[in-house]
């Protein structure tokens, strides 16, 4: 082995990729989030902006992630300055269709790794090693991109260099892979939907990943997990129920639209709206969660309004809601079955968790949230909004 060049593959690997973070995730901040952010305020996702010290903190954990991915570039380097992997010089030695080919190989191939590893990740036994420090940006920015859990960087490194090990590479086509990866990275997380939607507001390119489709992984962990194209999460019905008209509430929105309500605010604005409902099959109104912990809509689900969705109005102390933002659809998919609503998922917004859940109705004024994991079900009364609002201004 020739380890003559090792301090200078050291310095320009670390060089390389500490730079690719910083124009990358950077310059798409200072371009999307910064220089447009007015010309695309009415394609911004969340109506709240990540605030100063998140950032800090997602910038500070990418620092480790870059010295992973300049570890996984030194034995990639190494490893072809003594042949022992297929990385060739002259496009020529395979040709320019080769050449094209390898790039839209290894980007396939990168997005399979991407989401079988990422939905490994989501199994709760790993969740909280692994990738609990990613989703912690529930909220995203383009610098969330690497902000991972040492492990999680490892499993995302690790991929390149498997991959040249077996399928020959000029080093051009590497540079376009690494400078796509991060750029679509970046724009996953960036909070304004970019991507272009057709007349009738579903993604021009269905095949492509938008910012909502990642963005509503944030928003709803057990959902969209693939990173560049859509096709494994239709294939695995791990696709968000609700991506499509999310999408389009984004890319057709107007300046006059309405914006998610948060805060106190939301509570404020409960005063004098009409009573709970459980008819037909129907059930809606605003309730609140045992010791106001949080309040939730119970409205109809946009993309199937036979069911029944719950949507995050206000949390007690929304800093330990990780995985849910006001306006949030934490409740979904509840389908009406005679005596109550069934098959729903229910989102613990703090862990993420995901649970199979019902809901009953006790009176006009109390419903039953039961939400099971395997054999293991909890329940919670939940009551209406309105009459605690009354019981409230009664004791002023």
């Amino acid at each position: 082995m020739n380890f003559e060049n090792l301090p200078d593959i050291i310095v320009g690997t670390l060089t390389h990729d500490a730079l690719r973070y910083a124009i990358g995730a950077g310059g798409v901040y200072l371009v999307i989030n910064i220089a447009l952010a007015a010309h695309l305020r009415s394609r911004k996702i969340r109506s709240r902006t990540p605030n100063a010290a998140q950032i800090w903190r997602e910038i500070l954990v990418s620092m480790r992630t870059v010295l992973i991915f300049a570890c996984t570039g030194t034995v990639i380097s190494l490893a072809a300055l003594n042949n022992l992997i297929p990385i060739y010089d002259q496009i020529a030695t395979y040709g320019l269709a080769y050449f094209t080919g390898s790039i839209l190989f290894i980007v396939v191939a990168h997005d399979a790794w991407f989401y079988w590893s990422h939905r490994m990740m989501h199994n709760p036994r790993l969740f909280r090693l692994l990738h609990r420090t990613h989703h912690r940006s529930h909220n995203p920015t383009p610098f969330t991109s690497y902000s991972f859990d040492s492990g999680e960087a490892v499993i995302n490194a690790i991929f390149l260099p498997l991959f040249v090990a077996i399928v020959p590479m000029h080093p051009l086509a590497l540079l376009i892979f690494v400078i796509h990866m991060m750029l679509r990275n970046a724009l996953g997380h960036c909070g304004y939907e970019v991507f272009p939607a057709n007349r009738h507001g579903h993604p021009l390119f269905g095949w492509l990943t938008t910012v909502t489709h990642h963005d509503l992984h944030h928003a709803h962990a057990g959902y969209n997990m693939g990173l560049y194209f859509t096709w494994w999460d239709r294939w695995m019905g791990t696709e968000h129920p609700n991506y499509r008209a999310e999408f389009a509430r984004t890319a057709r929105r107007t300046e006059g639209a309405p914006v998610r309500i948060a805060g106190p605010l939301a509570v404020a604005l409960a005063i004098g709206l009409p009573a709970p409902e459980a008819r037909a099959g129907e059930l809606s109104g605003l309730y609140a969660a045992p010791g106001l912990g949080m309040v939730i809509r119970l409205e109809r689900c946009a993309q199937t309004p036979e069911l029944t969705c719950g949507r995050l109005l206000w949390g007690w102390d929304m800093e330990q809601f990780d995985f849910a933002d006001p306006g949030d659809i934490v409740l979904s998919a509840l389908e009406h079955d005679g005596s109550g609503w069934v098959n729903g998922r229910l989102v613990n917004p703090e862990t993420g968790r995901v649970f199979r859940g019902r809901i009953e109705w006790l009176s006009a004024q109390q419903i039953r949230l039961t939400g099971c994991a395997g054999p293991i079900c909890r329940n919670q009364t939940w009551r209406a909004l309105q009459p605690i609002l009354n019981e409230l201004h009664a004791l002023k």
